[in-house]
């Protein structure tokens, strides 16, 4: 969890922040979210994987901004 805190915050290289900006996170496997705005929910690593850049790991995602997580991914 600790991770996915520090990318949440980060554009250096990752570019996490503003692929994630305007949505809320939502792990179902641990206690963990962030954000607020449309949900993309599922487990912490597919979450975490997203957040910075790799498109294998929508298939394990859903929610309303799974659609605005996707277009992010060349971000």
């Amino acid at each position: 969890m600790r991770v996915a805190d520090c990318y949440k915050r980060s554009n250096m290289l990752i570019g996490a922040k503003s692929r994630i900006d305007g949505l809320r996170l939502q792990a179902t496997d641990v206690g963990w979210s962030t954000g607020a705005g449309p949900e993309v929910s599922g487990p912490l690593l597919s979450l975490l994987l997203a957040m910075t850049g790799r498109q294998a790991a929508l298939a394990e995602l859903s929610g309303d901004g799974l659609s605005q997580l996707a277009a992010r991914m060349d971000r």
